[in-house]
This record gives C-alpha cells, sequence and structure tokens, in this order.
C-alpha cells in the first residue's frame, strides 16, 4: 500500500493575495510526514489541493506519477482519506452511519453494505475508541468526539493515503497521542502514506519521521527532523527565537521558544537575581524568577547539572565546575563577580556536602559588602545536609543579616516592580 505524492510549482491565490507560491515538495511511498509552519503558512491550503478540496491556480499534483485530474470522485476516495480541521453536523446521523459513509466508495449506487462492510466499521470505531458512541446523534457530541468519529470514518475507507488537517486540534493529550499513535501504526502496518498539518512541532517529532516546514507558501524545508527543526529554520517561519534540544528522558528533538531575561532583554524594573547552585532543586527557583522576568545567572553547578542545562538553554552567565571537583581560585573569582553584579542573591532549597560548603564564604563576603541575601526554606536543611554543617554556615549568614523566606513563592513579593501585586501573589 502507500502511494508516492509529488506537488510540483502549486500556486493558489485568494482575492490576488498568494497562499501557495512555487510549492514543490515530494511525500515518498509510505511516508509519515508533518506539515509545519506558522499561521497562513500555506499548510491546510496544500491538503486541501491534494484531497481536490480546491482547485490550485497553477501546477501539478501527481499520485504515483499520474495526474490528480485523472482519478474520478471514487477512485480518489478509495485511495485517499481527509480528516478535516474542523467537522460540521447539518444532519443527524448517528456515529455508526457517519463511519459507514467510509465504505461508500466501494459501494455500487443503491447498493446495501454487506457484513465485510460492517466488520470494518466496527473495527474502526475499536481502533478510534467510538465504539461506545455508536448509536449516539454526531450533532449531540464534543469537538473532541467529533474528531474521533471522523477520524473511524477514515480508517474505514482502507486509504492508501490520509490527509490530516490539524487532527488534534480540540482533543486532550490522551486523545491526541491515541490518534497519532493510530496514524503511526496504519503507516506501519499498512504503509499508509499519512500527511498531516500539525501546529504542535513537539508534539509531531514523537510520531512523524519526515518533516515539511512552510514559510510563505513556499516549502523552506523538508527531511529528517534534525534538518527541518532548527532555530533558524523556526525564526525565519515562526517570527520567534527558538532553542532546540534533546529530551533528557526520551531522547527526541524538542523545540522551546527562549524568553530572553538576560542583560537588555530582561523585564522593566526586575532585579538582577544571581542563583547560587543548581540541581532539580533549584529548578522552582529558577523557573519562577525566569518567569518574573528577571535577569539572571547561576552558579556554581557541574557541566551535568539541569541548573546548568538551564543556564545555557536561556544563554545565562553561569559559573560551571568540573564534576567531582572543588572549587578553585579562578571559579570563586567568577562566582563573586556574579553575585557582586546581582542585585540580590539567593539561596534555594538545595542538598549540601562539603563540596560546596566553601560557598558560604564567597556569600560572607558578599553579605559584608551590603549584597541583600535570602535563604529559602532553612527550616527543612537538615532533610538535605548530607556534611552535617549546612545550618551552622546558614545560621551564620543569617546572623550578618541574611534573610530567610519560607517558600520559592515569596520571591515574587521581592522581584515584582509593585511588591508581588495587590494580593502579594
Amino acid at each position: 500500500m502507500g502511494i508516492d505524492i509529488e506537488v510540483h510549482g502549486l500556486k493558489l491565490a485568494y482575492d490576488a493575495e498568494p497562499v501557495l507560491e512555487d510549492t514543490n515538495f515530494k511525500v515518498e511511498r509510505g511516508d509519515l510526514v508533518a506539515l509545519l509552519g506558522a499561521n497562513g503558512a500555506g499548510k491546510s491550503t496544500l491538503l486541501r489541493c491534494i484531497s481536490r478540496i480546491i482547485k490550485p491556480n497553477s501546477g501539478q499534483i501527481l499520485l504515483d506519477g499520474d495526474e490528480l485530474e485523472k482519478f474520478s470522485s471514487k477512485e480518489s476516495a478509495r485511495m485517499m482519506a481527509v480528516v478535516p480541521q474542523e467537522t460540521t453536523a447539518d444532519f443527524d446521523f448517528s456515529v455508526e452511519d457517519i463511519v459507514m459513509m467510509g465504505r461508500f466508495p466501494y459501494l455500487g449506487r443503491f447498493q446495501k453494505e454487506t457484513q465485510k462492510d460492517r466488520d470494518i466499521v466496527r473495527r474502526s470505531m475499536e481502533m478510534t475508541g467510538v465504539s461506545h458512541l455508536a448509536e449516539r446523534s454526531i450533532a449531540n457530541l464534543s469537538g473532541g468526539e467529533k474528531q474521533r468519529v471522523i477520524m473511524a470514518r477514515a480508517v474505514c475507507q482502507e486509504p492508501e493515503i490520509m490527509l490530516l488537517d490539524e487532527p488534534t486540534a480540540n482533543l486532550d493529550i490522551g486523545y491526541q497521542s491515541m490518534l497519532l499513535e493510530l496514524a503511526s501504526r496504519l503507516n506501519r502496518e499498512q504503509k499508509v502514506t499519512v500527511v498531516a498539518a500539525i501546529h504542535d512541532i513537539n508534539l509531531a517529532v514523537h510520531h512523524f519521521n519526515r518533516f515539511v516546514l512552510l514559510a510563505g507558501g513556499r516549502v523552506m524545508a523538508a527531511g529528517r527532523a534534525e534538518e527541518v527543526i532548527t532555530p533558524e529554520n523556526i525564526k525565519k517561519s515562526y517570527g520567534v527565537p527558538a532553542s532546540t534540544y534533546r529530551h533528557p528522558l526520551h531522547g527526541v528533538l524538542q523545540v522551546s521558544v527562549v524568553k530572553g531575561n538576560t542583560g537588555d532583554t530582561a523585564a522593566e524594573g526586575s532585579p538582577a537575581v544571581h542563583v547560587i547552585g543548581g540541581g532539580e532543586e533549584a529548578m522552582p527557583t529558577l523557573e519562577l524568577l525566569n518567569q518574573e522576568g528577571c535577569c539572571l545567572s547561576v552558579g556554581p553547578v557541574s557541566a551535568q547539572d539541569s541548573g546548568c542545562r538551564f543556564a545555557h538553554f536561556h544563554s545565562l552567565p553561569v559559573v560551571v565546575v568540573p564534576p567531582f571537583t572543588s572549587m578553585n581560585g579562578v571559579h570563586k573569582e567568577e562566582h563573586l563577580q556574579l553575585m557582586r553584579n546581582s542585585d540580590l542573591v539567593v539561596i534555594p532549597p538545595i542538598p549540601f556536602g562539603e563540596g560546596n560548603l566553601p560557598i558560604f564564604e564567597e556569600v560572607e563576603t558578599i553579605l559584608k559588602e551590603g549584597k541583600p541575601v535570602y535563604i529559602i526554606d532553612l527550616e527543612s536543611v537538615e532533610e538535605r545536609d548530607y556534611s552535617g554543617k549546612a545550618r551552622q554556615f546558614l545560621e551564620k549568614l543569617v546572623r550578618k543579616g541574611a534573610v530567610v523566606l519560607d517558600r520559592v513563592d515569596d520571591l515574587k513579593a521581592l522581584v515584582r516592580p509593585d511588591g508581588g501585586g495587590k494580593d502579594g501573589s
């Protein structure tokens, strides 16, 4: 199964406004392709041209080398199933009736469906999780339920090509994954060629293996995720700065829009804050301060530390110490400089061991220089103290002027220009 799709020089304009502009790409037989791009890039329009819903002004669409216009409507419906972005229910059909419509391309005029057709309908509803809705009216279903019913109808067509136009738009996270995994399964087991317009890049990379990035009605890039989904391409297509990285748990390429809070991009009126240490325990502090628009610096941390990854991702100044070593004179001077450049210093509720106790010496130095220092959650320090000495050092800092905060959220009142809002939250 599966069919090659070739698009050559496709052009289309609405009211003299170009939507597709010399669009060219090829989908190989059995490919699993995600169309990416900002709103208005031409993703949905391209799918509508391939599915013959609209006719382009010029250009060619070939299916296995034959022009699309060569095929009759019934032949096209046997080859190609479409899951549109939105579905309107003008008539009071049952869910089972809607799914059975997927068998119409295989039935003659006035021909009744066979037991084979009914079995295919039943399996299609089971695969898409709508069997329990079989007798319900399509008009009484939620948007997400309707989308799954239309997916069941598409499966019921037993197509060689499946076109999905923003298929997950009205679905919760569970059904998003289920629907795209179903498309992957049809591709994997039945070699169905799948082309889907997807707005969520991070969702797409979990389920597709080829990508076409559109911008201004043209193909900007096509290929594997690493070739298409790059910071440069995201910037050109979506108009936002972004970083790409491999997820530490599953290794899949991910995209994150960069919120730059360094230097002149920090929120007006927000202070510069140095956050001491890293690890997972420091992440809530770093994330909160970043969301508040603070100009951040971090350290000392090791290169494998999540705080170090956070700092590099957001292009923050950071003191990096080799693993299993103590800070040397250079590291100490870098750390002192970052703290001196900040408006305040925060010690998150991080673990303490013999290796990071020397940090307190630098903190004591900047306290003497008049720098505000805030310690979060002194109460629980014993639970994360592997040296047996941390409370002694922290209480010494308090005696010298450091301020204790009970919770990470208490930082909001310190860093917001309005003091944390009317309710202080």
